[in-house]
């Protein structure tokens, strides 16, 4: 397996102290596996088996849908953020919410995409939760800015990638790891443009995964037992290599568990080029992999057509 040195991607973290890291001692596995569903559904009348629907035809913003009886539910504060995109829960049920731009920047300006949004467990209503701190503000050059969002249970970490002030030959863009309980940035991995962030516990180390915006490639750095990001990076795999695989981003990785009880990973793509167009991408697929501990590897086991989300 590859594994880059700082020259490839420049490290930065934001905590004082020197030596070897405490890496902690976390059980192999899923890391988002407490996340809870919203109190507040229960008072929406379209009952408990819903999903979070952005896939925003014909409304705006997130809203609620019961795969059953086709009901959906919207809170009027779901539409403030214009177009979103990545979204993830925490262990109380709260919701947080990435603005991303589609084919238009008249819902999305340019100045508010490198923001989160945070969804009430509780009450339902969204509002503004933190402005992350970006080399260059995101314009109608680069007009992206919050991309990927994955929240760790283990250290109550909420990961976010942002491309905000990359331009076209300059990676400029961040991944940060921000405390949920105060609401701050504790660090960040510079000059990093990624799209899709998910984390892992494997048999050595936690580790977040990110999917490159400029490639097919995936790579992991591992975390310390706060949840930092060491000097630990490597890379893990690239569409572009794989048996039918595409030069396509990976927009979204997730992790699971089948009855077996071997982990899963989904790597999920886009076509994506820094720039505001609809997706031409009729047979976009999800990549499936599976956790093997003897090597602290994925082994890649072929791709499907991807079904909605």
């Amino acid at each position: 397996m590859k594994v880059l040195k700082l020259t490839a991607l420049a490290l930065l973290i934001l905590l004082s102290g020197c030596g070897e890291p405490d890496m902690g001692n976390f059980k192999p596995g899923v890391a988002n596996a407490c996340q809870a569903m919203p109190a507040f559904i229960s008072q929406t009348g379209i009952g408990q088996a819903v999903a979070i629907d952005t896939q925003q035809r014909g409304y705006t913003g997130l809203r609620l849908l019961n795969p059953q009886t086709r009901k959906t539910w919207q809170h009027p504060t779901w539409d403030d953020a214009g177009h979103v995109g990545a979204f993830t829960r925490d262990k109380d049920g709260n919701i947080y919410v990435a603005p991303t731009p589609e084919v238009s920047l008249a819902e999305n300006p340019p100045a508010l995409q490198n923001r989160i949004y945070r969804i009430d467990a509780k009450t339902g209503e969204m509002a503004l939760w933190l402005e992350l701190p970006a080399v260059a503000l995101p314009s109608p050059a680069n007009p992206f800015g919050t991309m990927g969002l994955f929240y760790d249970c283990d250290t109550h970490s909420l990961y976010a990638s942002s491309l905000a002030g990359s331009e076209p030959r300059q990676a400029h863009g961040r991944i940060y790891r921000i405390e949920v309980a105060s609401q701050q940035v504790k660090a960040q991995l510079e000059a990093t443009d990624a799209i899709g962030v998910g984390v892992f516990n494997g048999v050595q180390h936690k580790r977040l995964y990110f999917g490159s915006a400029r490639s097919s490639d995936v790579f992991s750095v591992a975390l310390d037992a706060k949840g930092n990001f060491t000097a630990d990076v490597r890379h893990e795999t690239a569409l572009a290599t794989l048996p039918d695989g595409n030069s396509t981003s990976v927009r979204k990785i997730q992790f699971g568990q089948d009855r077996q009880g071997q982990f899963l990973m989904q790597l999920k793509e886009t076509e994506f080029g820094f720039r505001l167009l609809a997706e031409n991408n009729p047979r976009k697929r999800t990549y499936n992999f599976v956790y093997q501990a003897d090597k602290d590897q994925w082994q890649f086991r072929g791709a499907v057509p991807e079904s909605g989300e």
